[in-house]
């Protein structure tokens, strides 16, 4: 992709209304629910989609947003090959809570006098810019081209005169498009400069470390103890199923209080209306592809097929696709498409519950021949013959057999590709500079030339591929497809079940009469989307025990019907929730405790061998681990042990241990080596320690700080209302 086009590319009353108008349409009978609810749409464009802390985000402004992170999203999608839609229910959450971050984080900037200034921005823009606005402006060879991007930074105008003169090109709009996301760019600095000082307002004090525990930290991660060791591992260890008590559990859960605290919950029972094909549906679609499939048949002309094929191609709005060579084709496909003759049709396929009739094409010679290259860079430096002979000296190491990939991390100057082994990836012509360009295009696959020269100094090229080869294909796709008929349907069905609901039935006894299953879901918080849904979420904490949703259309489930069934509040979680968490957590303290007379009368037996070996002769199901670095961060061969890992430092060298208790099970060991931490790296060491220390502070204050401020701020959202119109 050349720059340019890289440049260019970058509430109960509703409720009830709803269920008196569903009395009308069961008298209409088959009519556009969608259009008579008007579902997403008629909303005007300065409702007020939310309230936080004051201000209002208005229904345009919020929609500008979620389209924006939308075509985002699809081109990214695009790139990494993936055929799927975006999911805007999820894009409008993801928008909201970074709307309610900005003002949240603005207006705490403003009560703690952090500002951004203006020259802070045109630094990060011009100065230092960010990778994604680089990627830009940087050619295949990695160079970063700074003058055309402060060309275009400071003068925007100026993109114009690099557009091509093609009447089919607005400049004047493509220009207004460069500006808007100029601004959007320095919206964006400014709210992650913003975050920053944010982040060190808020973690300041978290982020100070006494000079003692820094210490502690480098003995902790740098003395080690080499070991051997026999371990009785307690998951291993059966016990039935009253071996912890429920006084035990009540006696574990009173002391520990404290650590089961809860937000606010709730919990919902739901139903669901697959949207799926109706029989119909299914008849109709398996009628079109006995009628295609009869008329090919029927048919031994290949013009004639090759008609047929293209007057449903246009019907059905079927699509051609172009690859460079047939292995670059979906192996399910390449297996029907690789044996035809050009204008030759093949089909029906059935492909992933979808139907396929292909057609070839194009197999030949391409127009536009690419390459596939690594390269390593040496500059000229101030010595154009001394840059010359490094080169020969790299082009010599390369063709006698070292690894280009490792070469290239350490020599090239052209740090971009250096970090992928020097792979460039694709090219065609025009994409290089000519002296390169010309050296790639004519060496042959698997060859090395160099060096060659070019502005930027001595090129080493590896070719690693060649695509001469064009292979295009058209298709046609026909999938079970359901019909508006049978989506009209399951919403009736949905809406009856929502009136029969407000009207008292029960929700289990109605979806077992209709077949179906009302489930239960766990409790969740408000911060979770329910069903991959914010909009359950929200009616779930918005609404009393009892009260029916209309129908959600939600993706992957359908039609959902949803009525509050619980109500926690901020507190104590109940013992009903955390009993069997409690029962596992005795359970493993018991399991443990169960070996301490084995693991003693074990230990005892080796001491007196002399030998760890002898645990062969003593319980053959028992065998003699090695630990080679073992830290007081108890990494072992058999786990993290962190309370083995600190008693194994006590232990004398060349004696075998009492049974050790650690967290997994117990332990005999015999220490064979001790290391203290290094005192020559200490200085050093600590400095890491400390800065590793001091960003993960940062980081967990700014967020837990973040979370807070959100808990406590006065957020009105009115998404749920407004999106279920």
């Amino acid at each position: 992709m050349g720059m340019m086009e890289r440049m260019r590319s970058l509430s109960p009353i509703l409720i009830g209304s709803v269920i008196v108008t569903f009395l009308i349409l069961m008298v209409l009978g088959d009519v556009d629910l969608p259009q008579i609810f008007n579902f997403g749409g008629g909303v005007r464009p300065t409702t007020v989609v939310g309230v936080v802390e004051g201000e209002k985000l208005l229904y345009k402004d919020f929609e500008e947003r979620v389209r924006k992170a939308a075509e985002q999203q699809r081109k990214q999608m695009q790139q990494q090959g993936i055929e799927q839609d975006v999911d805007e229910n999820l894009i409008r959450e993801q928008v909201w809570n970074q709307y309610v971050n900005e003002v949240l984080m603005r207006k705490e900037a403003e009560r703690a006098g952090v500002f951004v200034t203006a020259g802070e921005i045109a630094d990060a823009l011009l100065v230092d810019p960010p990778d994604y606005l680089k990627q830009a402006f940087t050619d295949s060879a990695g160079v970063f081209h700074r003058d055309r991007y402060i060309q275009l930074v400071t003068n925007p105008d100026s993109y114009a005169d690099l557009l091509p003169d093609d009447p089919s090109i607005d400049k004047e709009a493509e220009v207004a498009k460069w500006k808007r996301n100029l601004v959007d760019i320095e919206n964006t600095l400014l709210l992650q400069r913003m975050q920053q000082k944010l982040q060190s307002v808020a973690g300041w004090s978290a982020a100070t470390f006494s000079p003692a525990y820094l210490e502690r930290r480098y003995i902790a991660e740098n003395a080690y103890v080499a070991m051997d060791y026999v371990f009785l591992d307690a998951m291993k260890v059966s016990l039935p199923p009253n071996a912890v008590t429920a006084d035990e559990i009540r006696a574990y859960y009173e002391s520990h209080k404290q650590y089961y605290k809860t937000r606010p919950m709730r919990k919902i029972k739901y139903i669901n209306f697959p949207i799926v094909p109706s029989a119909t549906d299914s008849a109709r679609t398996r009628k079109l592809i006995d009628q295609i499939s009869a008329e090919l048949a029927a048919e031994t002309d290949p013009a004639k097929r090759d008609s047929i094929f293209s007057h449903y191609f246009a019907t059905l709005g079927g699509r051609t696709q172009k690859v460079s060579k047939m292995t670059d084709l979906d192996p399910a496909k390449q297996a029907f498409i690789g044996g035809l003759q050009v204008r030759q049709v093949a089909g029906p396929v059935t492909l992933n519950n979808k139907t396929y009739f292909f057609r070839l094409d194009y197999r030949g010679p391409s127009t536009d021949t690419t390459v596939r290259a690594s390269h390593i860079l040496i500059g000229f430096g101030n010595n154009k013959d001394s840059a010359r002979k490094v080169a020969e000296q790299v082009l010599a190491r390369v063709r006698g057999g070292e690894d280009f990939a490792k070469v290239a991390q350490e020599v090239s100057e052209d740090k971009g590709s250096a970090s992928r082994g020097g792979d460039l990836d694709y090219f065609g012509r025009g994409r290089m500079v000519k002296p390169f360009e010309d050296a790639a295009f004519s060496a042959a696959v698997g060859s090395i030339v160099g060096p060659v020269e070019s502005q930027f100094g001595y090129h080493i090229i590896k070719v690693t591929d060649k695509k001469t080869e064009a292979i295009e294909y058209s298709e046609i796709e026909i999938g079970y497809t359901v019909s508006p008929q049978t989506k009209k349907a399951l919403l009736r069905e949905a809406y009856s079940v929502a009136q029969q609901l407000e009207n008292g039935e029960n929700i289990d006894t109605l979806a077992k009469r209709l077949g179906k299953r009302a489930i239960e879901s766990v409790w969740f918080e408000s911060s979770q989307p329910f069903l991959s849904s914010m909009e359950v979420t929200q009616f779930a904490f918005a609404h009393k025990v009892g009260e029916v949703s209309r129908p959600f259309e939600l993706r992957f489930y359908g039609y959902t019907i949803v009525q509050v069934s619980g109500i926690r509040e901020k507190g104590i979680k109940p013992l009903e929730d955390v009993e069997d968490q409690i029962r596992d957590r005795l359970l493993a303290r018991k399991r443990v405790e169960s070996l301490k007379s084995r693991a003693e009368q074990i230990a005892r037996q080796l001491q007196q061998a002399g030998t760890l070996d002898a645990i062969r002769t003593i319980d053959t199901t028992l065998r003699v681990m090695s630990a080679a670095r073992v830290t007081e961060q108890g990494q072992l061969p058999t786990g993290v042990d962190v309370a083995l890992a600190v008693q194994a430092f006590s232990q004398p060298v060349g004696k075998i241990s009492p049974a050790l208790r650690g967290e997994a099970g117990y332990y005999v060991i015999l220490v064979r080596e001790k290391h203290e931490a290094d005192p020559k790296g200490r200085d050093a060491g600590i400095e890491a320690i400390a800065r590793r220390k001091r960003q993960e502070a940062l980081q967990n204050a700014f967020f837990t700080w973040l979370s807070n401020l959100r808990q406590n701020a006065d957020i009105e959202d009115y998404r749920a209302e407004i999106f279920s119109r």
